[in-house]
């Protein structure tokens, strides 16, 4: 492969556009015979991606790289005609995401209007203001990336999205003022409440739902689905990020705790625990929440695809709650 090549989209982690090949001095044959000898992969026309990127990726990161080239190839920074959007922007910004599709989203920053084919949907236009630049690309904010998604994904992809952008918010704040509620959250909010006053989002009924129930103490996607989850079925607003305590001691913080019963709900993602010390010290922390009062659930990814199964280990989670209440 032409070295300058590589080099080029190496630097932009392994994607790009022909068309900057091209401009950095690169010849339409040379691009097509390493298209051809398969070290380049073609996604679009002009968007590629290095073979060696795709081949030691996860499903995710594939999914990022081809995101990436598309982006390079009608999101450059400094063009006037696209910006990703929707997932596609949340993962340049390196935020949590849900949604289905691999489709990559972009708005029209011309006025001119959306299309869709196998690859790309381009949805209606947003004005300049909301489009900044990240990482070379075109990308709208991240409020408003994560309302997009709640418009056009539903609620539990919505609060993933905003639960993530308001947990960046709340850690910034953490990081520069040693409080929890500071202006990076309040910056959020606010730029929330200026897109709905614009023409861009419309407060829908998803919206609405994930507005009133976003949180940034979630920790992770599995939490915030967890969360939804649970309101879905009936059982309230679980409150994320529970301390256990007695009237001296802070015994650990829980990821959800029920709102009207004892019972704590914890996900289970698949790097939480790296050893055998590490399930034995779980092991004790759960006995030692039970022994404070609570009962404990655990949820995996296979859980929340199964709602019914969910919702059986709640409800018997609340019957022992109860009855260790009676008998205390």
């Amino acid at each position: 492969m032409d070295e300058d090549i590589h080099r080029l989209l190496e630097a932009q982690g392994g994607a790009g556009s022909v068309t900057q090949l091209l401009v950095a001095g690169a010849s339409r044959r040379v691009v097509d015979e390493t298209v051809r000898r398969g070290d380049l992969v073609r996604v679009r026309n002009d968007a590629v991606i290095l073979r060696e990127a795709l081949a030691s990726s996860t499903p995710w990161e594939r999914r990022g790289l081809t995101v990436r080239a598309v982006g390079h190839s009608l999101a450059p920074a400094g063009s006037g005609s696209h910006a990703l959007s929707h997932q596609s922007a949340l993962m340049i910004h390196d935020l949590p995401y849900f949604g289905e599709g691999d489709l990559v989203h972009l708005v029209r920053t011309d006025a001119h209007r959306g299309r869709r084919d196998a690859t790309i949907f381009v949805h209606g236009p947003v004005p300049g203001w909301a489009v900044e630049e990240v990482d070379g690309l075109r990308v709208v904010g991240p409020a408003l990336a994560a309302l997009q998604v709640a418009q056009s994904c539903g609620p539990e992809a919505g609060i993933v999205c905003l639960d993530g952008v308001l947990r960046r918010a709340e850690d910034q704040d953490l990081h520069d003022m040693g409080q929890r509620h500071g202006p990076s959250r309040a910056s959020v909010i606010e730029q929330v409440d200026c897109l709905l006053e614009s023409s861009i989002m419309t407060r829908t009924r998803h919206v609405s739902t994930v507005l009133e129930l976003m949180d940034g103490r979630s920790q992770s996607v599995g939490e915030s689905r967890s969360r939804w989850l649970l309101h879905l079925l009936g059982f309230g607003r679980a409150t994320p990020q529970f301390e256990i305590r007695d009237r001296t001691t802070l015994y650990g913080v829980v990821d959800l705790k029920l709102a009207d019963h004892a019972v704590i709900v914890e996900f289970d993602g698949t790097t939480k625990y790296t050893g055998p010390g590490d399930l034995l010290a779980e092991k004790r922390r759960e006995d030692q929440i039970r022994d404070l009062g609570y009962e404990v659930v655990r949820l995996t990814w296979s859980d929340l695809a199964h709602p019914r199964l969910v919702r059986q280990k709640i409800l018997a989670a609340i019957a022992r709650a109860q009855a260790r209440s009676r008998v205390g």
